[in-house]
């Protein structure tokens, strides 16, 4: 079966000229090559075209990558696509092994490998100080071992294998994210919700630069990043990081978790993030069905708890809870909340959600989304960045972010909402913010163009 590899090219002639000799070097099985180049001016066109074993598309300016991206897959011929960057250089067996991954199982719709500089659950520590240490390393890693594959929620587009017949299915990449960006997280989470897996190659390592492109033509790297993650929140109701940066099983296939953004509620179920007493006067965290004990009254005040956010649930509701993992300050990071704000020794404010940290720029941003820095939790510099490092919350946070969990809104209409799962939730009766421990006076406002695009879930009682 033949590979179509499809590069892209933007100017830096060295760098696709070195790419390119490692795949005729390294690479034994079928293959052809297309480049679809940007807008070269530094002789890649010319000098591609002089290539016999190129099919060259030129395009005379920047259509940007998913454009790009598309039009070489549409000259395919071959029956699997393999985007590559050209700031790479590939080596032992890498198609070979990469392709064994694919058809391992017919639901894997996308593979990529590991690399020095990927997505962060990509990416392994290794010396590539030298071409030569890069090669001589791949040598004994690039060997074909299922035991180092992993589904992920998300796979850098630097390197992306996949069969023709899912690239067709999923329609490419969407030609929105221009210049580049997302565009590959898009690609990923669409075959998510097609049921497809998204596989690591643990057992293959492709050297990536990174980044070449964007440096050398003077490409606004982190503005092009920040309008293409607000189109990616826009089409989709949630942080991309929660696919990149952390492992959630419940993006995969075959899972179900609630709330959560992936997963329509199937049942008016009982809301997380509330905290409620027994009548044993025990004080337990309700996550997603089930309550975990505060461990101690120490942990009761490390976490910046009030009694007056503890509801009065009545214990019947408790008792027919299962017992998760207890909150406990002590026991850092499992013993933490879900969701919670940190504070860092300087007074730095942090949104902790779901394994991310996002940046809070000021009391300002804390405030216009609901959160209060009284509540804060303070954590250590080591403990914050132990969580994934997200997009810092500044500017307009209605648009540049998700609805925040757990948080208690009011609507152009009047009436209260509680946001979980990237839902709002209707509150019926004034008698629900005492069960769960809310307080109407922390109820801020939500953007009415927010409001009329976030989906509604079922009423809370």
């Amino acid at each position: 079966m033949l590979t179509s590899i499809v590069i892209l090219t933007l100017n830096n002639l060295d760098q696709t000229m070195r790419c390119l000799h490692s795949i005729r070097v390294f690479t034994n099985s079928p293959y052809e090559l297309i480049f679809v180049d940007n807008g070269s001016i530094d002789g890649t066109t010319a000098w591609l075209a002089q290539q016999p074993d190129v099919k060259l598309i030129a395009n005379g300016v920047n259509r940007g990558f998913a454009a790009a991206c598309n039009q070489g897959a549409a000259a395919a011929g071959g029956d699997h696509i393999l985007l590559l960057n050209n700031d790479t250089i590939v080596s032992h067996n890498w198609l070979t092994v990469m392709l064994q991954c694919l058809h391992a199982d017919e639901r894997v719709g996308i593979v990529g490998p590991k690399s020095n500089f990927v997505l962060p659950l990509q990416k392994i520590a290794v010396d590539v100080s030298s071409e030569g240490q890069y090669h001589l390393f791949s040598q004994n890693f690039n060997r074909h071992n299922p035991a180092q594959w992993q589904d992920l929620a998300a796979l850098s587009g630097f390197c992306m294998l996949l069969r023709r017949s899912t690239w067709q299915r999923l329609g490419g990449f969407d030609e929105a994210f221009g210049v580049g960006g997302y565009e590959d997280i898009d690609l990923g989470y669409r075959a998510l919700r097609e049921g497809l897996f998204l596989r690591l190659a643990g057992d293959v390592f492709i050297y990536h630069e990174g980044n070449r492109s964007f440096n050398a033509n003077a490409i606004d790297m982190y503005g092009v990043a920040a309008t293409n993650r607000r189109l990616f929140i826009r089409k989709w109701g949630f942080n991309p990081e929660r696919l990149i940066l952390v492992h959630d099983p419940a993006f995969l296939p075959d899972r179900y978790a609630s709330p959560h953004p992936h997963h329509a509620p199937q049942t008016p179920e009982l809301p997380s993030g509330w905290y409620g007493m027994g009548e044993d006067g025990c004080v337990y965290r309700i996550e997603r069905g089930h309550k975990r004990p505060i461990h101690s009254y120490d942990t009761f005040c490390r976490l910046n708890l009030s009694f007056d956010r503890v509801g009065r649930c009545g214990s019947a509701l408790l008792n027919s809870l299962p017992t998760g993992h207890p909150i406990d300050a002590g026991n850092f990071p499992h013993g933490y909340p879900d969701v919670f704000i940190a504070r860092d020794p300087a007074g730095g404010m942090y949104s902790v959600c779901h394994g991310v940290r996002y940046p809070i720029e000021s009391e300002a941003t804390m405030l216009a989304i609901g959160l209060r820095p009284e509540d804060a939790i303070p954590l250590g510099y080591e403990q914050i960045w132990s969580y994934g490092d997200g997009w810092p919350m500044r500017g307009d946070v209605w648009e540049n972010f998700e609805l925040h969990d757990y948080a208690l809104y009011r609507g152009p209409n009047g009436g209260l909402y509680y946001s979980e799962g990237q839902r709002l939730r209707p509150l019926v009766w004034e008698e629900t913010l005492t069960r769960f421990g809310w307080n109407m006076d922390r109820a801020v406002f939500i953007a009415p163009e927010l409001f009329h695009r976030s989906p509604i879930g079922f009423p809370i009682h």
